[in-house]
C-alpha cells in the first residue's frame, strides 16, 4: 500500500510541470507540454530503463526544464533534458531487456533513454511533416562508443529503423538509411539484382550513411531540423529533411517495414564498449517537437523563423536511392582506356580520424570500354583475393563520382562489403581517389579502411 501511494504522489506530482519541471516516466503514456511538442497525439511511451519490480526511471532520464533556471530553451520557456549514465540500460514494459543481453567486452548491448510517439494512437502514414529542435552542450562526449543514436523512424516490430540520426566516428551528425533491410527477399532480389544479405548493415549496396552536420557546427547551439515524408512500401516514397532552413538530404524509395506501425522516437541511445568510461554521461536538450500531416503550413514554422515556401522549395543535386537493376544501364562509367588500380589498407584513429598505418596492397590493371571494366592484369595478393576484386562494381555517381563497391576480405577469414566513392584528385582530375571502411574496433578506438587509386596507365 505504501509504494501505491508513492507511486501515486510521484504521478501527481508530475502532472504539475509548474511545481515539479520534471517527467516521472514511469507510466505508461506520457504528456508533453504544448510548450516543447506540438501536433502529436499528446500520449508518448519511454523506453528503455525501469526498475522491474517499481516501473520507476531515474529522475535524470528525462527533464522539463525551464529557462528561468538558466537551462538552453530553443523557443518559449521550457525544453526537455536528456541524461543517459554509464548503467542506464533498456528494460521495456513488453518484457525487453538490454541489460539482460551481456557481452564479454563491454557488459552490457546498450544504453538508452528514449521517448517515442505512442503508435497504437497514431502511426505514421501518407505524407507527414515533422520538426524538433537539438542541442548538444560543448563538452557532449562523442567518441568511445559503438555508436550514439539521437533519434529514428522506428516500426513497432523486429525490422530495423529505416532512418536512424547518429553521431558519426568523425564527431558529425549523419543519417544512417536501413531501407533495403525491410524488404523482402523476393522484393531485393527483383530490385537490386541480388541475393539479400544476412543481418542488415548500413554498408550493403542499397543502403546508405551520410554526414549531415560536420562537428565543427554541432555543438553548443540549436539545430532545427525538418522532415517531409511520404510512407510508402513503393518505390515512390522519400524523405526530405532541413537543418537551419537548408535542404540537405533527399531520399526517394521504399521507407516502410511490411505489416508494421512506424513512429517517431527521440533521445540518447548508445552502446558502450570496453574502455567506455564506468562514469560517462552524456546530456542532451530537445525543444520544437512538431508534427503535421499533409501540410508544411501546420507546422507553424514561422515562429522559428522558417518559411514553408521557402523550404519545399528547395532542391538538391545529389538524391539518395536505392540502387537498383533498372538504374545500373544509366550508371555506366564515363571513363574509357587503360587504368591502374592501386589498392591501400590504411588504419586510423576513429577519434582523431589520423592514419595510424598505410600499406599498398596490390596494384591491378584494367581496361574500361563502354562503361565496363575488365582485369588484364591481376597482381598478386593475399589480402584480397582474385575472385573478389573481379566482381566488383565500378558505377558512374554524377559527372565526376565514382561508387566502387563489392565484397573484399581484408584479411578476414569472411569477405565485408565495402563501398568507395572516388572523386577527382585536385591536382590531377585523371585520377580517382576514394577509401571505405571495412571493419571499425570500438574497444581500440580504430578503423579498418581500403584506399582505392585509379589514374591512367600512361
Amino acid at each position: 500500500m505504501k509504494k501505491l501511494l508513492g507511486i501515486l504522489v510521484l504521478g501527481l506530482l508530475w502532472c504539475n510541470f509548474s511545481v515539479a519541471g520534471e517527467m516521472n516516466v514511469f507510466k505508461k503514456k506520457i504528456k508533453l507540454p504544448e510548450d516543447v511538442a506540438q501536433g502529436y497525439e499528446n500520449a508518448w511511451k519511454f523506453c528503455c530503463d525501469f526498475d522491474k519490480k517499481t516501473r520507476l526511471t531515474p529522475d535524470h532520464a528525462f527533464k522539463i526544464v525551464n529557462k528561468s533556471d538558466g537551462h538552453p530553451v530553443g523557443l518559449g520557456e521550457q525544453s526537455i533534458r536528456s541524461e543517459l549514465r554509464r548503467g542506464d540500460c533498456g528494460v521495456s514494459p513488453g518484457g525487453y531487456d538490454d541489460c539482460a543481453i551481456k557481452d564479454s567486452n563491454t557488459g552490457m548491448t546498450s544504453e538508452r533513454h528514449e521517448l517515442g510517439m505512442d503508435r497504437d494512437l497514431t502511426s505514421l502514414k501518407g505524407v507527414t511533416w515533422h520538426t524538433y529542435s537539438l542541442f548538444l552542450p560543448k563538452d557532449f562526449p562523442r567518441f568511445g562508443y559503438s555508436h550514439v543514436t539521437m533519434g529514428q523512424f522506428h516500426s513497432d516490430g523486429d525490422g530495423a529503423p529505416g532512418f536512424n540520426w547518429n553521431i558519426s566516428s568523425n564527431g558529425g551528425y549523419e543519417v544512417q538509411r536501413r531501407t533495403a533491410c525491410n524488404l523482402s527477399k523476393g522484393q531485393y532480389k527483383k530490385l537490386v539484382g541480388k541475393k539479400k544479405p544476412k543481418g542488415c548493415s548500413d554498408s550493403w549496396p542499397s543502403n546508405n550513411v551520410q554526414t549531415l552536420i560536420h562537428q565543427e557546427y554541432l555543438l553548443g547551439k540549436w539545430n532545427d531540423i525538418v522532415f517531409n515524408t511520404k510512407w510508402s512500401l513503393k518505390q515512390d516514397g522519400y524523405l526530405k529533411m532541413w537543418i537551419n532552413g537548408r535542404l540537405v538530404y533527399h531520399y526517394i524509395g521504399s521507407n516502410l517495414t511490411p505489416r508494421e506501425k512506424e513512429g517517431f522516437q527521440f533521445g540518447i541511445y548508445r552502446g558502450p564498449n570496453k574502455r567506455t568510461p564506468k562514469k560517462s554521461t552524456q546530456v542532451a536538450y530537445y525543444d520544437e517537437i512538431r508534427y503535421a500531416k499533409k501540410s508544411c503550413k501546420k507546422l507553424k514554422l514561422e515562429d522559428l523563423g522558417y518559411s514553408c515556401e521557402d523550404l519545399e522549395s528547395q532542391t538538391i543535386d545529389k538524391i539518395d536511392k536505392m540502387i537498383t537493376t533498372k538504374m545500373l544501364k544509366s550508371m555506366k562509367l564515363s571513363l574509357t582506356g587503360k587504368y591502374q588500380l592501386k589498392w591501400v589498407w590504411v588504419d586510423k584513429n576513429t577519434k582523431t580520424n589520423k592514419v595510424i598505418k598505410k600499406k599498398t596492397i596490390v596494384t591491378d590493371i584494367v581496361s574500361i570500354k563502354k562503361g565496363k571494366v575488365t582485369f588484364d592484369k591481376l597482381g598478386s595478393s593475399k589480402v584480397i583475393s582474385d575472385k573478389y576484386r573481379k566482381k566488383v562494381e565500378f558505377l558512374q555517381l554524377g559527372e565526376e563520382e565514382i561508387l566502387v563497391q563489392g565484397e573484399l576480405d581484408l584479411d578476414t577469414k569472411s569477405a565485408d562489403f565495402v563501398k568507395i566513392i572516388l572523386k577527382p584528385d585536385p591536382d590531377n582530375k585523371q585520377k580517382y581517389i576514394g577509401i571505405g571502411e571495412i571493419f571499425k574496433d570500438s574497444n581500440k578506438d580504430k578503423s579498418e579502411n581500403i584506399k582505392l587509386i585509379i589514374q591512367p596507365t600512361n
